[in-house]
């Protein structure tokens, strides 16, 4: 819930910063920009973005607290870019 609280409030500054400095027109691109980026580093640091023979030989050499932490530092990072993600949708489609 923490990690929620902090994109609800990450996209909240980040409209009031565009509303401020560029207007309506760039609230979609920063809020959007923000969310994609932080869904990126989740993709990353689960290791979505390997090939299956990368994948089969993380897990192999890893250990279980490793792999316990890299997907408890990814779902953190989507958790942080769902907020984004929504305000972006909701000012492309309403505003």
């Amino acid at each position: 819930m923490k990690y929620v609280i902090i994109g609800i409030l990450l996209s909240f500054v980040a409209v009031l910063f565009s509303l401020a400095v560029w207007g309506m027109e760039k609230v979609v691109l920063i809020t959007g920009g923000i969310g994609v980026l932080f869904l990126g580093l989740a993709a990353l640091m689960s290791g979505a973005l390997v090939s299956g023979d990368r994948m089969r030989a993380n897990y192999t050499s890893e250990s279980s607290g490793e792999r316990n932490e890299r997907t408890t530092v990814s779902t953190r990072l989507a958790l942080i870019s769902f907020p984004n993600l929504v305000v972006a949708v909701c000012f492309l489609y309403f505003m």
